[in-house]
């Protein structure tokens, strides 16, 4: 991806508005493939750590540029690394990779695009951000990978609402609750499926169990890992 032309597309958006249209459609096609069935995903959370504060501290119009710019540039960088947005949920943007053919090929992007959207933050969201005066973004990001049940609310394929449940959702959602900004943090299961140089990289979190208590499938302590920082 070009850091430059982000950069650039960064500053329009912050000066004109969003520079695309933002949607769920090509996840939910996806979806729809699956729907009633289970199927294997990566997930990523990327999420803005301290937003609460940014309501607080900067006018509607602006919240609702940088929130815009921040979901616009996640969602490129997502469809990028092949993956797909399954929702976007106020300050945080969630991601389907398929790993039904390929787990390790899902993995890989999925860190890959993890990585990237760290650099999209530091080096062409923040820039355009303080030049205005406005607050630099921190986020958060994690993964899990498993099954996940596509569940259809409706019978029109087309029409009804269609979504996701699974204990990869549910763990990457409670990941974001401990881990420290700007890192990666992944579950067992994304560890495990990753190449052995990469997975080097990463270094076992050890949690105390008040905050993070989860059994995998053999009733054992799910294990974390968070990039080096």
């Amino acid at each position: 991806m070009d850091l430059k032309q982000i950069q650039t597309r960064a500053d329009q958006t912050l000066e004109k508005g969003v520079q695309i249209d933002l949607s769920t459609s090509m996840c939910k096609r996806y979806l729809r493939r699956h729907a009633n069935q289970k199927t294997s995903v990566v997930v990523l959370y990327v999420d803005i750590d301290g937003s609460t504060q940014m309501t607080l501290s900067v006018s509607s119009t602006n919240l609702a540029r940088i929130l815009q710019l921040f979901s616009q540039e996640m969602s490129l960088v997502v469809a990028n690394y092949g993956g797909y947005v399954l929702k976007y949920v106020g300050d945080a943007v969630i991601s389907l990779f398929p790993a039904e053919h390929d787990k390790k090929q899902a993995c890989t992007q999925a860190l890959e695009c993890g990585k990237m959207m760290l650099d999209v933050i530091s080096k062409c969201i923040n820039p355009a951000l303080a030049s205005r005066g406005l607050p630099e973004l921190r986020v958060k990001i994690s993964l899990d990978c498993g099954d996940v049940l596509v569940i259809l609310y409706g019978k029109s394929l087309e029409n009804a609402h269609i979504d996701v449940v699974g204990s990869s959702i549910s763990m990457a959602a409670k990941m974001l609750a401990i881990v420290p900004t700007g890192r990666i943090i992944m579950g067992q299961s994304v560890r495990d499926n990753l190449p052995e140089h990469v997975s080097r990289t990463f270094v076992k979190f050890d949690v105390d169990e008040s905050m993070w208590s989860y059994v995998d499938q053999n009733k054992k302590r799910y294990s974390l890992y968070l990039t080096l920082p």
